[in-house]
């Protein structure tokens, strides 16, 4: 498989049955020396160099890509805003473990302050983590890091999935069994919900359990730190439903 590059939209201009790509990959494509006639993967399609310039690589498209490292179940992580590292941390491991999108949200006890400038340029180091997460471990698809929401604004977003575990340590309700209860159901749409340091107040933790597509689980006897919940909780459930 040849090499793979992730261009944002509006880096990628069609021109007659050419597609000329512009931004930061040009220059990676330059320092990992391709040629004229080396063929890549932008995106999920795999294309010919036919001209490169200082600025920009004008590519003939070939055929799509094959899709590898896929998982056949669509996983969206609904995280609270983590501390910077933490944060990082969580979405690189959870874009390599195989979730499709990831919802960063504020709740109550999140530390994290951001206005909406601030918000801008997390966002986009936050997606440029995902997608450099995806051609480190081989993914043929991309993951995106969506606009974070308000607390307020979670609970209508968690229904776009067919079930959502949200992680409590209050919980006293079977993990193994709300997943295969899943399993059984064939689902393939399936949201996991992680607090942040200071978890979520009883009146946050109600609401969500309210919802009725939201299961309220438990990760065991001992308190994890959010980023090691999220993760355990992503490989628990990626693996289990696609045995």
């Amino acid at each position: 498989m040849a090499r793979r590059f992730i261009v944002d939209k509006e880096n990628i201009n069609e021109f007659q049955d050419k597609y000329v790509i512009t931004g930061p990959e040009v220059k990676h494509i330059q320092v990992l020396r391709f040629n004229v006639g080396d063929e890549v993967v932008v995106n999920s399609g795999i294309f010919k160099i036919c001209q490169m310039t200082r600025d920009e690589v004008i590519l003939e498209y070939i055929k799509d890509a094959p899709i590898v490292g896929v998982p056949n179940t669509q996983v969206t992580l609904y995280i609270a805003f983590l501390k910077s590292e933490k944060m990082d941390f969580v979405i690189q491991k959870a874009v390599e473990i195989g979730v499709k999108k990831i919802v960063p949200f504020f709740s109550s006890n999140v530390i994290v302050k951001l206005d909406s400038k601030d918000r801008k340029k997390r966002r986009e180091k936050l997606q440029k983590i995902a997608d450099e997460a995806c051609k480190q471990c081989g993914r043929m698809d991309t993951v995106e890091v969506a606009e974070f929401l308000e607390f307020s604004q979670l609970k209508k977003d968690v229904l776009e999935n067919e079930k959502v575990f949200f992680a409590y340590e209050a919980s006293k309700d079977s993990l193994r069994r709300e997943i295969t209860q899943a399993k059984e159901a064939k689902l393939k749409k399936i949201g996991i919900v992680i607090g942040a340091e200071g978890g979520f107040t009883p009146s946050e933790a109600q609401e969500l359990t309210s919802i009725e597509n939201v299961s309220c689980v438990s990760l065991g006897t001992r308190i994890l730190r959010a980023e090691t919940a999220a993760l355990n909780l992503i490989s628990i459930v990626i693996y289990e439903m696609e045995e």
